[in-house]
């Protein structure tokens, strides 16, 4: 059940980022700790303009496995069930195991990024502005004109090039 009470006061007391970043703090697994990442993120602010924590997007998805974690997550969410932390049972609230981040298209924040990931132990680390051979010529083409002059710069003139630093936890 829905308390809309609760939820509008968390809609008009939250951005978008904030409930992602509560996402993240809650989750714990083999090397990724939540509480971790989300300090780091805070602590470099300056290195990322938005994150988005789920399950991994596949393209092309000819095994139906984005579809397959979209629906582990939306199970997950059916049955979650708070337990105290006595019980033997224990509910995933939000299974994610992949973290995107945006970020201008710039060296120094990259690599910041990409050493963050070793330190967050995370499996694999990659970088993509939309030419991944996986993805069709006309994919890729939308993809890299979605990321070019996509991120406002301090001046609001000014428009940057973006990618995004995938990081994912077996």
């Amino acid at each position: 059940m829905l308390d809309l009470g609760k939820i509008q006061s968390i809609a008009t007391s939250y951005s978008p980022q904030e409930l992602f970043a509560a996402l993240v703090w809650q989750r714990r697994f083999n090397e990724f700790d939540g509480e971790e990442v989300i300090t780091d993120l805070s602590n470099h602010r300056n290195l990322w303009a938005s994150f988005l924590f789920t399950k991994p997007i596949f393209a092309p998805d000819e095994n139906g496995l984005s579809f397959g974690g979209m629906v582990d997550t939306l199970l997950a969410m059916a049955n979650y069930r708070p337990m105290p932390e006595t019980s033997i049972i224990h509910f995933i609230a939000y299974p994610a195991d992949t973290l995107y981040i945006l970020t201008e298209n710039q060296d120094t924040k990259v690599s910041e990024l990409l050493d963050l990931g070793k330190k967050w132990r995370a499996d694999s680390v990659e970088v993509s502005d939309g030419t991944n051979e996986d993805y069709g010529l006309r994919l890729q083409r939308r993809l890299r004109t979605r990321l070019e002059g996509a991120l406002l710069g301090e001046d609001v003139h000014q428009d940057c090039d973006a990618v995004v630093v995938c990081y994912w936890w077996d």
